[in-house]
């Protein structure tokens, strides 16, 4: 059985290698048009933005890209809160979801993934208001979405997690808190890492059946 506990670490180990390293998303902005500013104290979700780690305490509209790299990765979306006059819409490759209800705290109610590969993530995404007479703003490039931002951050930010406001046009408050969305990637193990864990999972088969039929003579 000691063999066989040695293949399955080797196993483990060289499918740990397979996976990728990271699954990164990078939000790219600058320039006049997306200037970054401080999130506004009228946002309800300000404390608990400030709280997450990293801090985010800024943020900025019209940013020209949201950029996919490590893939093949999944992209999940979901909902953390909304605080609106209007009810709005989040529309994830056709389909909307709707706030729900309102919520004066962050949640993380998950909503939908899809697999990615690399390059530019955004048409995907859309956002939608009863006040906006069916007008639906993309997530990238639009005044009226922003991406939350850590502090002294500038030309791009990546992580694995971003969060996006949605300010619709019930209020002229401009806090980004109508409907606020967290978007994360993370890695599509390969089809290395799965024929690696499959061997593992029959070394250690193997193993347990030649004990059970091992037959001892006194």
């Amino acid at each position: 059985m000691g063999k066989t506990k040695s293949m399955l670490l080797a196993a483990v180990a060289a499918a740990a290698f397979a996976m990728p390293a990271s699954a990164t998303l990078t939000v790219n902005f600058g320039g006049a048009s997306a200037p970054i500013s401080g999130v506004s104290g009228t946002n309800d979700f300000e404390f608990d933005l400030a709280a997450l780690t990293p801090s985010l305490t800024h943020y900025v509209t019209n940013f020209s890209s949201v950029i996919v790299s490590d893939a093949p990765v999944t992209i999940s979306v979901y909902k953390m809160g909304a605080e609106s006059g209007d009810t709005n819409w989040v529309q994830i490759n056709g389909t909307n979801y709707g706030e729900s209800n309102e919520t004066w705290a962050l949640g993380n109610i998950f909503l939908t993934s899809f697999d990615q590969g690399n390059g530019a993530l955004g048409g995907e995404i859309k956002f939608t208001g009863t006040g906006l007479d069916g007008t639906f703003y993309d997530l990238v490039g639009s005044g009226q979405v922003a991406v939350f931002l850590p502090t002294g951050v500038s030309g791009s930010y990546s992580n694995n997690s971003l969060y996006f406001g949605f300010n619709d046009s019930g209020s002229a408050d401009g806090d980004f808190d109508d409907y606020v969305i967290r978007i994360t990637s993370s890695p599509v193990p390969e089809p290395a890492t799965w024929a690696m864990m499959v061997l593992g999972l029959g070394l250690v088969g193997a193993g347990m059946r030649r004990r059970r039929t091992t037959v001892s003579f006194v």
